[in-house]
């Protein structure tokens, strides 16, 4: 949608991410979809990047242990496909039909 590689900017809520070294990772919230920095909880159940990270499980599997999701990151403008372990935590969206 004419981003080019500024997505996860503009997915970002305009409050609430980190503010490093003089600039803040918070977004423009272009679609209203406001991305929050949940940061993870780890497959040892202990939480981090709370603040930092925006990370969310999507529908598809990536095996019979992994699943796939997306995160943003607070320094940067990018959307992140990544795998993990199922036993991780992640930020989980509704949709409505």
């Amino acid at each position: 949608n004419g981003h080019n590689g500024t997505e996860g900017t503009a997915l970002k809520a305009t409050s609430g991410w980190g503010d490093y070294f003089g600039a803040s990772g918070n977004g423009t919230d272009d679609y209203g979809w406001l991305g929050l920095p949940g940061g993870v909880r780890g497959y040892n159940g202990n939480f981090s990047f709370i603040g930092d990270y925006g990370s969310w499980w999507s529908s598809s599997q990536g095996s019979t242990s992994n699943a796939w999701l997306r995160y943003l990151n607070y320094d940067n403008d990018v959307v992140y496909s990544y795998y993990d372990s199922k036993k991780s935590g992640f930020s989980v969206r509704c949709l409505r039909d």
